[in-house]
C-alpha cells in the first residue's frame, strides 16, 4: 500500500468507532423474521413483474447490442442497400 492509503485509516477507524453502538438493548420478536421474509418475496415478485412488463424493451436492447455485429460479420448488406446485378 502506498502512503496515501495509510492516511485514511485513522479516519475510517474513527468513523467505525463512532458509528457502532456501545450496547444495544433490543428485542427482535418472531414476527420480524416473517416480515423480512415478506419483504424478500415482495422484492423478488416485483422484480419478476418488472422484467415481464419491460421484456420487449429488454429484448430489443440486447438484439441491438449484439445483432449489428452479427450482420456486419456475415458480410450482409451495407447502408447503400443490396447490390443489383447488371
Amino acid at each position: 500500500m502506498n502512503k496515501r492509503n495509510y492516511l485514511w485509516m485513522p479516519v475510517i477507524l474513527a468513523a467505525w468507532v463512532l458509528a457502532s453502538p456501545g450496547r444495544a438493548h433490543a428485542y427482535l420478536d418472531p414476527g420480524t423474521g416473517s416480515y423480512l421474509f415478506q419483504i424478500l418475496i415482495a422484492a423478488l415478485v416485483g422484480g419478476l413483474f418488472a422484467v415481464k412488463l419491460f421484456w420487449g424493451r429488454i429484448k430489443l436492447f440486447f438484439l441491438g447490442l449484439f445483432g449489428k455485429k452479427g450482420e456486419e460479420a456475415a458480410g450482409g448488406e451495407d447502408d447503400a442497400g443490396p447490390v443489383q446485378p447488371e
